[in-house]
């Protein structure tokens, strides 16, 4: 199962609020938001418990416009999401300063995945439908891939939960590769 794919969003019509700078710019939180939530308390440790049991979610970096969160399931080692730092919907909702460094956020963790661990291709997976708030799923694929030609959601598998020194061993690995 892929983290958050299955879950409603609970905030869905609920008012957005500003929170930052006076005047309403800076990030933008949705009260009831999911992953509004996880930005606000990875911004103040490495750690987050998933709405999974017994699985964690795990800061890889704080970046500019976002986070880079691993996935609690590493069937495909390194799989990252990259969650937006301000809560909108769709891309274009973002300011075009915001949404270009949102962008490179995303291409520079995809880059540091590739670089770690050699993946024969990155797919990257940014729909919305479950959990309104904007977040990129970054997924390498491997020659091992059952379906290295479908989507990753075509291959059903048990989650793979490494150990705690995997985990901080595969998020170290990442890290070496951002600038």
């Amino acid at each position: 199962m892929v983290f958050f794919r299955h879950h409603a969003h609970p905030g869905a019509g609920a008012p957005a609020r500003a929170v930052g700078t006076p005047g309403g710019q800076g990030q933008v939180s949705d009260a009831g938001c999911v992953f509004c939530t996880v930005i606000a308390a990875l911004e103040r440790s490495d750690t987050y418990p998933s709405s999974e049991a017994g699985q964690m979610l795990r800061k890889v970096r704080d970046l500019p416009a976002s986070i880079a969160i691993l996935a609690p399931d590493q069937y495909y080692k390194g799989y990252t999401m990259v969650v937006s730092k301000t809560h909108a919907t769709e891309l274009f909702e973002l300011p075009e300063r915001q949404g270009a460094q949102y962008y490179q956020d995303m291409v520079t963790v995809a880059k540091a995945i590739a670089a770690a661990f050699k993946p024969r291709k990155m797919n990257y997976e940014a729909l919305g439908n479950t959990v309104g708030h904007l977040h990129w799923h970054l997924f390498p694929r491997y020659e091992w891939d059952p379906h290295p030609k479908r989507p990753i959601w075509e291959t059903n598998h048990t989650p793979r939960l490494p150990g705690p020194e995997e985990y901080a061993d595969t998020i170290a690995a990442i890290r070496r590769h951002l600038a």
